[in-house]
């Protein structure tokens, strides 16, 4: 009798544990929600799936098939929703701050878009055009840029100098700057690529009031025979929407 009751509670006392278990997993479970809806880590999940899809077009060539890139649509937002634009990331800039360090703000967040473009097409060392034989130009849209109408009134246009200006002096990390992990150059006037995009670094500018593409690609070229492709990685660079159509780009290799 006595071992039957040692059983039972010897039960009872792995059963409390269980619940237990399952309190404490549960409330790990809330915790990683709410850390991961904090983050805001959907964004960063489509840019890395695309990332890993341009690796695996590297490693497999054509059997790969399609890349797995969307075109992110980012709101640059001096307090209000962009019109007319349905975005898929916004990025708030605090227009009370003086002027000259709100500006910068919103020029760090295109130089950290188009990093992140650089960086999910492999940073010129992937393969990811159009196979073996082809003598294309692929081109990403990696994102739509839009200005709300707070910041067209503040801010009406960037300069081209003066962004790149930014990028030069701006570190991205501690080892390098904007300018030098984007382009591999200290110096705007060694960018190198420009022609693919019709970019006049000296006398245009970003419009706030129009739609902005940051736009990458490569250009297939296919050498002598025996000799293998040269494959040409074109520098991200950001552009009028409306100029999309003017480049140099033959295929466009991102999904809206």
């Amino acid at each position: 009798m006595k071992f039957e009751n040692f059983t039972r509670n010897k039960k009872g006392e792995l059963t409390t544990k269980q619940i237990v278990s399952i309190i404490i997993l549960i409330a790990s479970f809330i915790i990683i929600l709410f850390l991961l809806f904090r983050l805001n880590l959907g964004e960063t999940t489509a840019k890395e799936i695309c990332h890993n899809s341009v690796i695996l077009k590297d490693k497999s060539g054509v059997l790969a098939g399609n890349l797995d890139c969307r075109t992110n649509y980012l709101c640059i937002s001096g307090g209000k929703d962009c019109e007319g634009f349905s975005s898929t990331s916004k990025i708030k800039i605090n227009l009370n701050e003086p002027k000259e360090e709100y500006k910068n703000l919103i020029m760090k967040s295109i130089a950290d878009e188009m990093s992140d473009c650089w960086w999910m097409f492999g940073e010129g060392s992937i393969k990811y055009g159009g196979g073996f034989a082809s003598t294309s130009v692929y081109c990403a849209i990696c994102s739509i840029v839009v200005f709300d109408e707070k910041i067209q009134e503040q801010i009406p246009e960037i300069t081209y100098s003066e962004f790149y200006t930014f990028l030069k002096i701006t570190n991205k990390d501690e080892s390098q700057t904007y300018l030098e992990y984007l382009y591999g150059v200290d110096d705007e006037n060694n960018i190198e690529d420009k022609e693919y995009f019709n970019i006049d670094l000296m006398t245009e500018g970003i419009n706030t009031k129009e739609r902005q593409t940051i736009i990458t690609g490569v250009d297939m070229n296919v050498k002598v025979l025996f000799v293998g492709n040269k494959d040409d990685y074109l520098n991200t660079f950001i552009i009028p929407t409306s100029e999309t159509s003017s480049t140099e780009c033959d295929k466009y290799i991102t999904s809206a």
